[in-house]
């Protein structure tokens, strides 16, 4: 996809309802902000939500470069979650920030998305390191259900599940894309069965990446995980495919 052809996208994911929640745009080139998209090698993404503001930096044609929250419009106070990735996409540390402070736990991946170590921070200070031989992965644990157990399900099973992202995602979108490719997205099934908690955990490219996070946010409600008797939050990884003809 050229440079001069981005505001055909951003123009294409408005008018199919992608991008609702979009404040701004701003392009970047050698020199800084730019309005000229051709002297432009980079360009970030402000979304507004209801009492947050996100922002994505991107290179062109190329995959997600870092995730962040703020509190204020002016993007001066980081508050939540906190994503880097790496230049092929996978994504690289995962954190949390409270009052432009780190807080709770860090997660730093190799390119496998396995955690290889883990940082624990109060307050911006750093409290503990954990050997990376001790870390596993939060996200991938192999759990065995108890009697009277359940996993999040969607509708009767993963069968449905596969058919609504099938009959729902925009596939046309991956003409919008340079090679196309595979997204690969984490998300959380809380207590009330709605997925939260959205992110990239592989990036491919702007376009892709955000069919497959209007994908997961649409999606109806899921029969949340039983443990001990209670519903309790599950999470959950979604490769989905794009493929340019």
């Amino acid at each position: 996809m050229k440079k001069f052809s981005l505001l055909s996208l951003f123009l294409y994911l408005i008018v199919n309802g992608m991008a609702q929640q979009i404040s701004n745009v701003v392009f970047v080139g050698n020199n800084g902000v730019t309005e000229n998209i051709k002297e432009a090698h980079s360009f970030i993404v402000v979304k507004k939500y209801l009492d947050s503001y996100v922002r994505l930096d991107y290179e062109f044609n190329a995959p997600l470069v870092k995730e962040r929250n703020y509190t204020d419009s002016s993007l001066s106070v980081l508050e939540g979650k906190y994503y880097e990735y790496a230049v092929d996409g996978s994504i690289s540390k995962s954190g949390q920030y409270h009052n432009n402070l780190r807080e709770e736990k860090w997660f730093f991946y190799n390119d496998t998305g396995k955690v290889i170590l883990e940082e624990q921070y109060d307050k911006g200070i750093l409290k503990a390191t954990i050997n990376p031989d001790t870390v596993k992965d939060h996200a991938s644990k192999t759990v065995t259900l108890q009697p009277g157990e359940k996993e999040a399900t969607f509708k009767d099973g993963n069968k449905d599940w596969i058919k609504y992202l099938v009959r729902n995602l925009k596939a046309d979108v991956a003409q919008l894309s340079t090679n196309g490719g595979q997204v690969t997205v984490q998300f959380v099934v809380n207590k009330e069965g709605k997925c939260i908690d959205i992110h990239l955990f592989k990036s491919v490219e702007y376009a892709l990446d955000e069919e497959t996070r209007r994908i997961i946010e649409n999606s109806p409600a899921w029969q949340p995980a039983v443990q001990d008797g209670r519903k309790v939050n599950a999470y959950r990884r979604q490769p989905i495919t794009f493929k340019k003809e």
